[in-house]
């Protein structure tokens, strides 16, 4: 059996999703909620200072620029936000392709993210992947327990019982997913600067450039 888990943020993605996530659905549901954006530049900031937590960061940044809306009505943004960042090209070629092989060897595909589940599970969906693990959105009144670093290794290991007896491989540029990087027997790390493919190739991680056509 193969298991093949890909991140998707920078990995699969070109960019970070969550912040275009928000900006598209302030656009699609109130537009009105784009005035909030340089308070949400803000947060990242304190973020980044240490004042708050990814995951508190992440629940304010819902409440700021998305607004209180029903699971259906996430979820539908959610889809329309993936089919758009797909349609325009906004994924990395080498990471597509690396994905479109293990496919085709029959590898059980797994979508392993930070991101909230209802707009990572359509990507999931619309790349043709069998498993999606990801922060699952509870509601605007409860922090999210973010499926990254350790967590995101207890969250996979949790779905998938048959990880450490499988053939895994996993693909990220994320020096965070580390305890799953070195969980698996193939940890591949998509790194775009010298700096960072360096570094990975110290941990005997198989490095690739996610943007190779």
């Amino acid at each position: 059996m193969r298991i093949a888990i890909y991140d998707l943020d920078r990995t699969l993605t070109r960019r970070a999703t969550f912040t275009p996530f928000l900006l598209f659905a302030a656009r699609k549901a109130a537009p009105w909620r784009l005035l909030f954006a340089p308070v949400w530049i803000l947060a990242m900031l304190a973020y980044r200072m240490g004042t708050m937590s990814r995951a508190r960061l992440k629940l304010f940044g819902m409440r700021l620029l998305v607004g209180r809306r029903s699971r259906r009505d996430l979820e539908t943004l959610g889809a329309q936000f993936a089919a758009g960042v797909i349609e325009g090209r906004g994924l990395m070629p080498a990471t597509i392709r690396l994905l479109e092989e293990d496919r085709a060897d029959g590898a059980r595909l797994v979508l392993a993210t930070a991101a909230f589940d209802i707009y990572a599970a359509p990507f999931a969906d619309l790349l043709g992947f069998d498993d999606v693990v990801a922060t699952r959105w509870q509601g605007f009144d409860r922090v999210p327990d973010n499926c990254y670093a350790d967590t995101k290794l207890a969250s996979v290991s949790e779905q998938l019982p048959a990880l450490g007896q499988a053939h895994t491989r996993f693909v990220s540029d994320s020096f965070a997913d580390a305890p799953l990087l070195d969980a698996v027997s193939d940890p591949i790390f998509a790194a775009t600067s010298r700096r960072k493919a360096g570094k990975a190739a110290a941990r005997n991680w198989r490095v690739i450039d996610p943007r190779d056509p």
